[in-house]
């Protein structure tokens, strides 16, 4: 998909647009973060918690 954007795969639609949805947040974040000098690199100690966050709460209902 030449020139299409970020790709999100998922297991079903659902997933797959959770992940772009994610995408998109953290790629505004970026844009913002950019404005004030950058972003920060996250503490690898919350990388795991993160991560659970993202399969386990976020986009829940």
């Amino acid at each position: 998909m030449h020139n299409h954007g970020a790709f999100t795969p998922g297991m079903d639609s659902q997933a797959a647009v959770k992940a772009a949805v994610m995408c998109e947040g953290v790629a505004r974040s970026v844009r913002i973060a950019c404005q004030f000098g950058g972003p920060l690199p996250s503490a690898q100690s919350g990388i795991g918690y993160l991560y659970d966050r993202y399969q386990n709460v976020y986009g829940q209902r």
